[in-house]
């Protein structure tokens, strides 16, 4: 099947594989955006963490100018928003029933209030201060999704936040479980970036946040052809933003998700080009452990960059406990929370590989256990039987890659890359194989030898899966 608005596409981390996915919450003012993408679980740590507040009507709630730290849910009620210019007046007001959110932006700013807020009749709230969220984060970090969601959307408004840092946010380009891209400028050079936010959760996780400053700082030093280019790091808004280089063309996904059709030879470069990122990566230290398609870019030109090395970690290194990754592309040892290197990527890479190939994915279940029980013990199925015409080294890559135990695998991203180069410069039908042949000849023959050997070039060329080199070396005392 095709990753496309499917749940399992997305980076994620799993605290224990046992616990059931939850449903969303049904509660009327859990139904407002920035709560959307929280657990039950999470929305009741909301709720214990919050004060029910009684306003009465012409009662002022929070006043224009006023510092303050507390965001409002109105439970029950109107309220009436009143912005004044600075001569006292109004430019714009409104009323807003419940359910309805106010005053959120001081979670994330030491702006004073940019409006006036009324309650119209009876109203009944919920409050919380900056101190309590930040408090309820670090204790429950996967509460902190509300925040993420929070800097996101104020992002994305004509009159919210329009700069990270001294970056000037021009619009968003995507988003996961792990962090949110936007595209921005440099305001003194002009030049285009990419912003990418890591999400809230993952900061206030301390030992993931320590993690990520590690890491940025290995990623930061990378220099490849085919790794996008990180620029610079913010801090803002409670988070961490890394600054890379905005590229021209369009996601493998997409390109995978629209059907464009793209031949043996592009795929095999593709992947190639893949293998030598990650080669070059673990060279440096780095495990990517969220290889897929969406992640992958192609430039206009063609040419590979992989991206999002958001959860990479060190050879040997296991995510303490937690579970990371995308589940459809997930390798057996990340899944079980082993030590993973190199090699994991590489199944991760033999997943996409099929996709690529068979544009669909091989394993899907009901349900995330069931998925990772058949990465973990479902054979593949074999890709040939999607596609019959599938080229045998394409395949073999697929097969090799996607082996359960690591030792099964190509032994590094440099030999698969190897593989895949050999496949390229020496068309395959079936197998690999090489006949040398040796011709010894008295210099006198030289014009028979090379006329048979011009014959059996004529003969051979054009032929699939075949390719025959012919060199001379005289004699030594020629």
């Amino acid at each position: 099947m095709s990753s496309q608005h499917s749940p399992y596409a997305a980076t994620q981390q799993f605290a224990g594989l046992g616990e059931p996915i939850p449903p969303s919450p049904a509660k009327p003012w859990t139904s407002l955006p920035l709560f959307g993408g929280l657990t039950d679980d999470a929305v009741e740590r909301f709720r214990e963490a919050m004060v029910r507040v009684q306003f009465v009507p012409g009662q002022t709630i929070i006043e224009q100018g006023a510092n303050g730290d507390e965001m409002y849910v109105l439970e029950r009620g109107t309220i009436r928003i009143t912005v004044r210019n600075d001569k006292g007046v109004v430019e714009f007001e409104r009323t807003s029933v419940a359910p309805a959110l106010f005053g959120e932006m001081a979670l994330i700013t030491h702006e004073p209030r940019t409006a006036s807020i009324t309650a119209e009749d009876d109203c009944t709230c919920l409050r919380i201060n900056k101190l309590t969220v930040q408090e309820l984060f670090s204790k429950h970090p996967t509460t902190a999704v509300f925040l993420t969601r929070l800097v996101g959307e104020r992002l994305m408004e004509s009159k919210g936040i329009r700069k990270v840092g001294k970056y000037e946010v021009i619009g968003r380009l995507g988003s996961g479980g792990v962090a949110t891209v936007f595209e921005a400028r440099h305001p003194i050079l002009g030049t285009p970036v990419a912003l990418k936010m890591l999400s809230h959760a993952l900061v206030y996780d301390e030992a993931f946040a320590e993690h990520f400053r590690h890491e940025a700082q290995l990623v930061a030093a990378l220099n490849h052809e085919n790794i996008v280019r990180v620029l610079d790091t913010e801090r803002a808004y409670g988070t961490h933003f890394i600054v890379m280089e905005k590229l021209t063309g369009d996601l493998l996904e997409s390109i995978i998700d629209n059907g464009q059709p793209i031949d043996w030879p592009n795929v095999r470069r593709i992947l190639r080009e893949v293998c030598d990122a990650l080669a070059y990566s673990h060279r440096q230290g780095l495990v990517h452990r969220d290889i897929k398609p969406a992640n992958v870019f192609l430039l206009t030109d063609g040419k590979v960059k992989l991206l999002d090395f958001g959860i990479a970690t060190n050879p040997g290194g296991s995510a303490g406990g937690k579970v990371m990754g995308t589940p459809y592309y997930m390798s057996p040892e990340q899944i079980v929370g082993a030590a993973v290197d190199g090699r994991s990527d590489l199944y991760s890479l033999g997943i996409m590989a099929y996709e690529l190939c068979c544009r669909e994915l091989p394993f899907d279940a009901d349900n995330l256990q069931q998925l990772f029980a058949k990465h973990i013990n479902a054979p593949l199925p074999d890709p040939v039987l999607t596609v019959p015409d599938l080229p045998e080294d394409l395949r073999e890559f697929i097969l090799r890659a996607t082996q359960k135990e690591p030792d099964d695998r190509f032994a590094s991203c440099a030999e698969a890359a190897s593989f895949l180069k050999a496949a390229a410069e020496v068309p395959v039908l079936d197998r690999f194989a090489m006949s040398s042949l040796a011709v010894t000849y008295h210099g006198s023959r030289r014009e028979l030898v090379e006329r048979v050997l011009a014959e059996a070039q004529r003969q051979l060329a054009g032929v699939a899966g075949v390719a025959l080199f012919v060199a001379h070396r005289g004699s030594l005392d020629e």
